[in-house]
């Protein structure tokens, strides 16, 4: 839960940034909204994706490491 928390608050300090320097943009063009939230989905899920290949990569290495301890 504490890491949640600090995930959120990042990512509400980034949001406000981001709204700061792009509300102008955001507001008057409904295209550069659909793009900007575009983008931060296609962020989080390819951060997510990364993370689950790495996990897995990690998952298959331990499997060896305790295959070989065995032998």
């Amino acid at each position: 839960m504490k890491n949640f928390i600090s995930t959120f608050f990042a990512c509400l300090v980034v949001c406000g940034v981001a709204a700061f320097f792009f509300a102008g943009l955001i507001f008057t063009n409904i295209w550069a909204m659909i793009i900007f939230v575009a983008f931060l989905l296609a962020v989080l899920i390819t951060a997510f994706v990364n993370q689950e290949s790495r996990i897995e990569e990690l998952e298959k290495k331990m499997e060896q490491l305790l295959n070989k301890k065995q032998d």
